[in-house]
């Protein structure tokens, strides 16, 4: 999950595209049967990945027990994930079933983070703003600040996403939509005449 040496999993996703799935250092790309969207909220608050993975440590040491459930949870929520995003989905009806699922998986992930003590209190307020427009929303990487995800179902009207992203550049924040799932890195040639 998190640990001191980069995975390259950055790299790989940006050069090679679709998603990874990342487990016991073996990636496995991952085609999503769904086109998915995202926004990106940037905290723009600084964080100590070493700070925060060993915070994560030490509370794994005070609650062994209790920490390994945590962890087993995310290992279960990502798995299902990776199941939802693969399988097939024929028509509009089985889009938003799978994005209802996603959501609640995205918003028990978030709980978890939260229990490891990776959140921060710009984090949170990116959860509440995305709540009050029924937007399930959680951090990405070591946490601690930096970027918040929010799943924008495919039946969300743009009006909605205008007012969330309004909401959360008024307290700073600064918002990006993107597509998750692309082809990567792509060279063009232009014809020649």
């Amino acid at each position: 999950m998190i640990h001191g040496k980069p995975s390259g999993i950055d790299n790989t996703v940006s050069t090679y595209g679709n998603m990874i799935k990342f487990r016991s250092g073996n990636l496995t790309r991952l085609r999503s049967s769904m086109p998915i969207k995202m926004l990106i909220t940037n905290t723009r608050v600084g964080r100590n990945t070493k700070a925060l993975v060993a915070g994560v440590s030490e509370r794994k040491l005070r609650h062994p027990d209790a920490m390994s459930f945590v962890f087993n949870a995310v290992d279960a929520i990502s798995q299902e994930l990776a199941d939802i995003l693969q399988s097939p989905a024929p028509d509009d009806l089985s889009i938003n079933e799978k994005e209802e699922k996603l959501e609640e998986l995205m918003e028990m992930n978030q709980g978890l983070l939260q229990s490891m003590g990776v959140s921060h209190a710009s984090i949170e307020t990116v959860l509440r703003t995305t709540f009050k427009y029924k937007l399930a929303s959680k951090l990405t990487g070591a946490g601690g600040g930096g970027c918040v995800l929010t799943l924008l179902p495919t039946l969300l009207s743009n009006t909605v996403v205008d007012k969330v992203i309004a909401e959360l550049e008024s307290c700073g924040f600064q918002c990006l939509i993107g597509g998750i799932g692309g082809n990567g890195v792509e060279i063009q040639f232009a014809a020649s005449s």
